[in-house]
């Protein structure tokens, strides 16, 4: 699995989005979770719209850690909202 980008949301929430994706064609498992302790993480879509569909097929997303089951070449981005809320 490889992390292609870490950024701050669009919307200057102060959230950060993390995409990666599979690369050898192969199912695969990750697990991402941020330093600073983010309190909770969603999937989105790549616009950074939350995307409950990508939930249920990367994985669990639970307490700002997300644990994902990736398909051959699949692209996940995530949204992890921090304590400085």
């Amino acid at each position: 699995v490889v992390v292609e980008s870490i950024k701050l949301a669009n919307d200057r929430s102060g959230d950060v989005v993390v995409r990666l994706y599979e690369s050898r064609g192969a199912r695969a498992s990750a697990r991402v979770q941020l330093s600073d302790g983010a309190s909770s993480v969603v999937a989105t879509d790549l616009l950074e719209r939350t995307d409950t569909s990508g939930v249920r097929d990367c994985g669990e997303l639970v307490a700002g850690v997300a644990d994902l089951r990736l398909r051959p070449f699949q692209l996940v981005t995530l949204r992890f909202t921090g304590s400085h809320r």
